[in-house]
């Protein structure tokens, strides 16, 4: 399983830079799904944090229980692709 996930890693985001270097569109809508991505991964963590906070209660299994929220997973996921998205396409648009 974590073989598959590693070539996830690496294929997707190849994967997005050949579309984004196709269709010059599908750039700007990753770079607009991964700001709402970074945004909907962080208000769910400072919510939960402030939560945990709130309650006085410090421990480790509190505060790491946001882990488990499909609303900080799926963008997380996403900008886990994104960001080698990002380096590839730099080094691909590189101007030697």
């Amino acid at each position: 399983m974590k073989l598959i996930f590693l070539l996830l890693l690496i294929i997707v985001p190849l994967v997005m830079s050949y579309i984004a270097l196709r269709f010059r569109r599908a750039a700007r809508l990753f770079h607009l799904l991964a700001i709402l991505c970074f945004y909907s991964a962080a208000t769910v963590l400072a919510s939960d944090v402030y939560a945990t906070n709130a309650h006085m209660t410090t421990f480790t299994t509190e505060i790491h229980h946001f882990l488990l929220n499909g609303w900080f997973l799926a963008p997380a996921a996403y900008l886990g692709v994104y960001i080698p998205y990002v380096l590839w396409m730099s080094l691909l648009n590189e101007k030697s």
